[in-house]
């Protein structure tokens, strides 16, 4: 077990969600989820404010680690598609969410661009305003477009990725902006020069002793998004060459879609993902993960998740930009480069060396304890 302890705070912060961060099933809201916990173990009083799309969505967990926890539907209004501002961001405001965040005197920390209207409208002039900045929206949206082959919902992501690229000036209404990725904080350090790196929260805890070998190779992600599905396509035409090696694709969507570029190779298998518990037994079992994104944005969650609860990890440079963390992944860029790795890999032991590698990254870099003591300090400065 990691164990780190600090002061208990007395410090009180308005969280503003684009949606409700409970289950942590993905990246976005796994980093949200676990920032709040870990805020909420230093002692910080944190006022919740989250975005929804369903009518009765489960905060039970967020109560607990909370002061407060307060829903807003998003605004589904045809017309706001026309607006000049980003859809994804003006279908989160509320005008009861402003009177809410006015009547208790805290600073303010929105989560994402998509939760930043309210500063775009309000300027809140005598409270600290700190922006979490998961992706530059601009770069994200168009990397969606390029890789989305229905033509329809291509000129959307364009449109989207066109309006953010204006929107992004909002970034300089706030006073300090943590970003999940160097390339992110060396954006914002020149454009407005109020960003600090703050690697992703992941709620890892414990890093696993794990046998030598696991028994496949594994790929998991969110299938509804085309970065992954073009993903899983390059590893699929990757692992046609290698019928001796098994490779597993997990994700809670797209069955049809894997199924279809494999059909006929039977070492290249579908795993329907319902529960956290199951990716975690199936991050316990793989040898090697695989894992490319064709677009630069943000850390992908994956990546962290992978190096701290499985064994080898094969990446390309998009998957994160830190080099503590490339270390201790193999990073490849072409399909040549990744089968090269995939040989080299699969007979290769994974060592206490290795797991000792991880557990000193899980208490020094990636420790979401210490990582909340930054904000903690920004606070209380």
């Amino acid at each position: 077990m990691l164990f780190l302890h600090f002061m208990k705070a007395n410090q009180s912060l308005h969280i503003v969600c684009f949606q409700n961060p409970y289950p942590p099933v993905y990246g976005g809201v796994i980093d949200v989820y676990y920032k709040v916990k870990a805020l909420h173990e230093l002692g910080v009083k944190i006022y919740f404010h989250c975005f929804v799309d369903e009518k009765t969505p489960d905060i039970s967990a967020l109560e607990n680690l909370t002061e407060a926890v307060y829903v807003y539907r998003r605004k589904f209004k045809f017309f706001k598609f026309f607006s000049r501002h980003p859809f994804s961001v003006v279908s989160r405001y509320s005008t009861q969410l402003y009177k809410n965040i006015g009547a208790i005197d805290a600073p303010i920390l929105c989560e994402g661009l998509q939760s930043s209207f309210l500063l775009h409208k309000h300027a809140f002039p005598h409270r600290k305003k700190i922006l979490r900045l998961h992706n530059l929206e601009s770069n994200y949206y168009s990397g969606l477009a390029e890789s989305e082959s229905n033509f329809f919902k291509k000129i959307i992501l364009k449109s989207e990725a066109k309006k953010y690229a204006n929107y992004q000036r909002v970034i300089a209404r706030f006073d300090r902006v943590f970003t999940l990725s160097l390339f992110e904080q060396e954006y914002v350090k020149i454009h407005f020069g109020n960003g600090v790196y703050l690697p992703v929260f992941h709620g890892n805890t414990r890093i696993p002793d794990l046998p030598e070998f696991g028994d496949f190779a594994f790929y998991h992600g969110d299938l509804r998004l085309s970065d992954n599905r073009k993903a899983v396509a390059f590893l699929i035409e990757v692992f046609k060459n290698k019928p001796n090696y098994n490779l597993v694709i997990a994700s809670s969507q797209a069955a049809a879609f894997v199924k279809k570029l494999s059909e006929g190779y039977t070492h290249i298998t579908y795993v329907a993902l319902k529960s956290q518990n199951q990716l975690d037994t199936l991050l316990a079992s793989a040898h090697i993960n695989v894992m490319l994104s064709f677009q630069q944005s943000g850390t992908k969650l994956k990546t962290i998740n992978s190096l701290l609860k499985s064994r080898h990890c094969i990446i390309n440079p998009n998957m994160v930009d830190d080099l503590q963390i490339q270390a201790l992944c193999t990073v490849a860029s072409t399909a040549e480069d990744f089968s090269q790795a995939i040989d080299d890999l699969r007979f290769e032991e994974f060592t206490e060396a290795h797991i000792l590698q991880r557990k000193q990254l899980a208490e020094t870099l990636l420790s979401d304890q210490k990582n909340a003591q930054t904000i903690l300090n920004y606070l209380e400065e």
